[in-house]
């Protein structure tokens, strides 16, 4: 019988030695359909002359290289502790959770003047026919969004070092927290250090997403593998998008200061429920500076609305922090 979609699985396991496949000890409910590239590329020698009119003959294609990737994408939503792994493999590594109760402290500092040392993560994508795994898998791009009046979603795009056919684990199922898109709130501050004290921008915020380009990059040598030898970092782009109503402070906090070139310093958390001390909570911290308004660009029930795209910044301190409150003590 084939593979039916009910019985796909993604599995994600923390390696020890980038490349070495470990065993999957975390589920993650996405998309597996359509998802999943192996990558191998071969030459099928279409320029040879062998007496015939099919170029591709009895010269067997060479393989040139293996260059899987994935596309990462939840299903139904993303939860608090789903999002360990992601930022784990594309922000920064090296972290745990933090704290005595059952509520843990996560936080993913921007690598801006160093290197980010990311996780890799051995990864099952297939179904009940056949399971592919994924050794050294990294993120190049990762992005939140939100739908207004639904979930918080997470998509990312990923390379792995090599794809092989194996025995998916079985790791336990899981609930995650999920996280409402009206739990967003929004605050503007002068200064970084001022986001704490700053008050909540009610009645503003519609929609948003942010993206961000990891600067991972998978690379390949003559040195007698037709896998990537390795990956390095280079350059960060993060992309905030949003959608507000049309206001005073559109045109105060957006406008005007987009029109001055001034830096604005925004947080966006979503808080949850109670967990141990605190509450699961996801919260964006990050200088911007904006870009592109469109003021009345759209009505909403006869409610004008602007949109704007914000440039994530380094003041020379501060870049992106991200700080993640769940019940995961360390990577699973």
């Amino acid at each position: 019988m084939p593979g039916v979609e009910v019985y796909s699985r993604i599995n994600f396991g923390k390696e020890t030695t980038k490349g070495t496949a470990v065993a999957r000890t975390r589920r993650f409910y996405g998309v597996a359909a359509g998802n999943f590239d192996i990558g191998d590329q071969f030459a099928f020698h279409e320029q040879e002359n062998r007496g015939s009119r099919v170029r591709i003959s009895a010269h067997a294609p060479t393989l040139l290289r293996e260059m899987p990737t994935f596309k990462l994408a939840d299903i139904a939503g993303i939860g608090y502790d789903d999002l360990v792994i992601p930022f784990s493999m594309g922000l920064q590594g090296g972290r745990t959770g933090v704290g005595g109760a059952a509520d843990k402290t996560w936080t993913f500092t921007q690598p801006s003047t160093g290197n980010a040392l990311p996780e890799s993560f051995s990864t099952d994508v297939g179904d009940d026919t056949q399971n592919w795994i994924l050794d050294y898998t990294m993120l190049t791009r990762w992005q939140l969004s939100t739908n207004f009046g639904e979930l918080t979603h997470l998509e990312a795009d990923a390379f792995a070092q090599q794809a092989t056919k194996g025995a998916a684990s079985t790791p336990a199922e899981v609930n995650p927290i999920l996280i409402p898109s009206d739990l967003w709130t929004l605050k503007f501050a002068a200064t970084f250090a001022g986001l704490g004290a700053a008050s909540i921008s009610t009645n503003f915020l519609r929609t948003w997403s942010f993206e961000y380009l990891t600067g991972f990059k998978n690379r390949f040598y003559m040195d007698g593998t037709t896998a990537m030898g390795q990956h390095v970092e280079t350059d960060i782009v993060g992309t905030l998008s949003m959608e507000v109503e049309s206001t005073a402070l559109a045109v105060s906090e957006l406008v005007d200061k987009w029109r001055a070139g001034t830096v604005d310093y925004i947080r966006l958390k979503a808080q949850g429920p109670v967990l141990g001390g605190t509450f699961y909570s996801l919260q964006l911290d990050m200088p911007i500076y904006w870009d592109e308004p469109k003021p009345l660009s759209a009505v909403d029930d006869g409610v004008n609305l602007y949109t704007v795209k914000g440039r994530q910044a380094f003041d020379g301190t501060n870049g992106l922090v991200v700080t993640l409150v769940g019940s995961l003590a360390a990577i699973p």
